[in-house]
């Protein structure tokens, strides 16, 4: 009995067929490589061709193996010939070898459904041999943008990416697109992408980029962002008219009718991160015009508010004139109700002294505790606003940017940008409002703290420099296990 044999032929007389590749890309190194081992072993696995005219044949699945045998210089390679639907036997192949990346297997499907008058993700999913769930989950890439589509497939951001970026992407594809490029510049891919996809798409908001999108927190919209010149002198004479705090760029901070307006009009993009049990929404407008039409709507609502105040004070003045009340009746009456509220007063802080003392309860501590730990670091971090950017951005890499540039001698060189005091300060912020118990608060807080005592600035130009000391050495002490642990080792300056 003779051994079987798999047919070969010359590969000068196998045809590529346009269009026909279900892979839309294929990566130099890896055809180097299996050139190189081809050349040694020869095809192993047959190339499935179907017949062509006068004696030739059209390649159906096994396009990387063909490319990969023409650079190794082989004459003939082994073939098995087809007679199905070409289309579906090369992406059954690839499919089921795992040879394909989500994009290109996404792409596959759809053409296969198209030429087989396929509706149904059910019917598709008949044909490769795969779930329902399957086929849905990789055809729903493609409505992602193109600048999206090349980042899952080259690997960067999973398909499971797809669910967080859709809705963004609906509304802004680039700030989407900006949204991957910044995971694959700081290196966050895989399942750390899905986990810290909040810290990513806040970050996208500060980094640098070329063609940046528009993104302007609806939580403090500061007048320079939406105006310039004599329109941004105007608006912020108007916010301070109507407030004692003074500052040189005033803000406007959106309640929940300019969000809902900002989200109507489709330039709202926004996550949403919920953590055992605890919700925080991140929110981004993308579009200038319509940020300084919301700013200038809400600003006109202060002012009405304002304006009421001021006549409701005149009208009450007025009418005292009216009953006639002479000065020395008013101070007199003044006098009266000053007693009155001091002896309210007395009475009202007896019942909170009460309530205070009921308030200690092991069960009202549980339940409001992780509340109070928030407040109180809230009010520690906006009493001393150089702490979060003393220590933190330079431990802390999704407070710094790197920017690379292309010198003329063809190197690059890399410069990385550090967030300013206010970055960091609202960073701590969201960091403190994520945390899901008090223990956390007390973590991240104590983060903070150690690292501006510890950190060595020198790492920063003089003008970068931001200083914040303890200055209470009671606290120090209590914190000294931590500082002694976080404290690097002592280096010397190696001398030339």
């Amino acid at each position: 009995m003779s051994d079987l044999k798999t047919p070969c032929v010359e590969i000068s007389k196998i045809d590529v067929e346009e269009g026909f590749n279900a892979r839309t890309h294929m990566d130099d190194k890896e055809l180097e490589g299996l050139a190189a081992s081809l050349g040694t072993a020869g095809v192993v696995q047959p190339l499935s061709v179907r017949p062509g005219k006068n004696g030739r044949f059209t390649l159906v699945a096994g396009h990387r193996r063909f490319a990969a045998a023409q650079r190794g210089g082989l004459k003939e390679v082994p073939i098995t010939v087809s007679e199905g639907n070409a289309h579906l036997s090369s992406l059954v192949e690839n499919i089921h070898r795992e040879e394909l990346d989500p994009i290109d297997a996404a792409l596959g499907l759809r053409a296969l459904a198209g030429e087989l008058n396929l509706e149904t993700n059910k019917a598709i999913a008949g044909k490769v041999g795969k779930s329902v769930p399957w086929v849905s989950e990789r055809l729903r890439l493609l409505d992602l943008p193109k600048g999206v589509q090349r980042y899952i497939a080259e690997g960067f951001v999973p398909i499971e990416g797809e669910r967080l970026l859709r809705d963004i992407a609906v509304v802004s594809p680039r700030v989407a697109e900006c949204i991957c490029e910044l995971a694959k510049r700081q290196g966050y891919k895989g399942r750390y992408f899905i986990d810290r996809f909040g810290d990513i798409f806040a970050a996208t908001a500060e980094a640098h980029f070329n063609n940046k999108p528009t993104m302007i927190s609806a939580r403090r919209v500061p007048v320079s962002v939406i105006a310039k010149g004599k329109k941004r002198r105007e608006l912020a004479d108007r916010l301070h008219a109507i407030s004692s705090y003074k500052s040189d760029d005033p803000g406007l901070s959106f309640g929940d009718a300019e969000i809902d307006a900002a989200r109507a009009l489709g330039c709202l993009v926004e996550h949403r991160t919920e953590r055992r049990g605890m919700a925080s929404t991140m929110a981004f407008i993308t579009d200038v015009t319509v940020a300084a039409d919301l700013f200038d709507r809400g600003l006109g609502q202060l002012e009405k508010a304002a304006k009421k105040k001021v006549e409701e004070e005149e009208a009450w003045k007025g009418h005292r004139k009216e009953l006639g009340e002479s000065e020395k009746d008013e101070r007199a009456a003044k006098r009266e109700e000053a007693k009155a509220r001091k002896e309210i007063a007395e009475i009202g802080n007896e019942e909170v002294a009460g309530k205070l003392l009921t308030g200690r309860t092991g069960a009202r501590r549980k339940q409001h505790g992780l509340a109070r730990a928030k407040a109180i670091a809230l009010l520690f971090i906006d009493d001393n606003p150089q702490l979060a950017g003393s220590g933190l951005r330079l431990t802390l890499p999704t407070l710094r940017d790197i920017e690379v540039k292309e010198l003329k001698s063809g190197k690059e060189r890399k410069k990385v940008i550090w967030s300013d005091a206010e970055q960091c300060r609202e960073e701590l912020r969201r960091r403190v409002n994520e945390a899901s118990t008090e223990a956390q608060v007390n973590e991240v807080m104590a983060e903070a703290i150690v690292a501006a005592v510890v950190v060595d600035q020198e790492q920063l130009p003089q003008s970068k420099r931001i200083h914040w000391f303890l200055g209470n050495r009671e606290a120090e002490k209590l914190l000294a296990p931590d500082i002694k642990a976080a404290r690097p080792r002592r280096r010397r300056i190696s001398k030339k």
